[in-house]
């Protein structure tokens, strides 16, 4: 979300059906978002990625879904990357 400008950030928000403060709320590790709509978000993320030339980072739905985290199916078709986003995941110290 850092690296997105405002507009860029409504663009995915719009694509995934959701908005830009759920966004921030799965980028801060305080939600995660169903499949489908981690999905549209993953699929959209990239087309962003590669228009931007590589200045947004991908974005994986086993980032973003819970339940694609743990799915083999998207492991095996994601590979090595299935648990690796291309940004780095905010940590709550709170929990320290």
């Amino acid at each position: 979300m850092r690296e997105a400008t405002t507009a860029e950030q409504e663009e995915l928000a719009e694509a995934g059906n959701t908005s830009r403060g759920q966004l921030y709320q799965v980028a801060g590790g305080f939600r995660k978002f169903r499949p489908g709509k981690a999905i549209s978000i993953e699929l959209k993320a990239a087309e962003m990625h590669k228009a931007s030339g590589g200045r947004l980072p991908m974005v994986y739905r086993t980032d973003l879904a819970t339940e694609c985290a743990g799915c083999a199916f998207a492991q095996k078709c994601l590979g090595p990357i299935a648990l690796r986003a291309g940004f780095e995941v905010a940590e709550d110290d709170t929990q320290r």
